[in-house]
């Protein structure tokens, strides 16, 4: 009987608070699933309102993160299709027009790092005046420090005047820029055997035979600089 009466007045209780507070946790619940409606409605609707926008239409900080699939297409239209057609002419072997048109971007806009380091490797290839080349590429690298291919272009003239040392900076700048080019670490253990730091250039010509490993000649020259670096070890201690 004591257990039934303890019911009785637990069900009770629950009728008082029922008549007293209706519907409490379902008006909660109403809420949260009206402003979950609402948020979705707002997503929804603003996905919407961006789909239907154009790109100039849109906010620049939402374009930020999109890059031109072309790089000359970061220039402004006009220097852009100068840079184009200089590119389409080097690619056709039209150096001395591609130079003409290099020269005229540069003209239109004397900041333009690709034109100088395009500009310099038409001089290396005609073989014009190599000063004329060392100083467009060293515009280039002015302008853009991270220009790879400018400070590979300056290596090479340094090389050819066998100022070894020189061109052994400037290929270890293009190197740390690029480091899977094949070319940059073959030209850096050149470089290195020339002044004869055998081991450097072993390592480097190392890292070229297995960047490029149909490459026989960076193979042979891996192995010529790990000869004389185990030779001049074993002198080394001797002495």
């Amino acid at each position: 009987m004591l257990e039934i009466a303890i019911i009785v007045c637990v069900a009770a209780v629950f009728v008082i608070i029922a008549v007293r507070f209706p519907k409490t946790a379902s008006l909660t619940l109403g809420r949260r699933e009206q402003k979950s409606f609402d948020d979705d409605a707002a997503i929804l609707e603003a996905k919407k309102i961006l789909n239907e926008k154009t790109p100039e239409e849109l906010p620049e900080v939402l374009l930020a993160g999109t890059e031109p699939t072309d790089e000359l297409d970061a220039y402004d239209e006009e220097l852009s299709e100068l840079l184009k057609s200089a590119r389409e002419k080097i690619e056709s072997g039209k150096y001395a027009s591609a130079e003409n048109i290099l020269i005229d971007a540069i003209c239109k806009n004397n900041k333009c790092a690709w034109a100088y380091e395009r500009l310099g490797f038409i001089y290396l290839v005609m073989g014009k005046n190599l000063s004329d080349a060392a100083e467009s590429f060293l515009m280039a690298t002015k302008l853009d420090h991270d220009n790879d291919r400018a400070w590979f272009g300056l290596g090479q003239i340094y090389f050819s005047q066998s100022q070894f040392n020189k061109a052994i900076d400037a290929f270890s700048k293009a190197v740390n820029i690029s480091r899977t080019d094949a070319e940059y670490q073959a030209f850096l253990g050149k470089a290195y055997m020339e002044v004869r730091q055998y081991g450097k250039a072993s390592k480097a010509l190392k890292r070229a035979a297995s960047l490029d490993i149909s490459n026989q000649e960076y193979k042979k020259l891996a192995s010529v600089a790990e000869d004389k670096h185990r030779e001049h070890s074993r002198a080394s201690k001797l002495s």
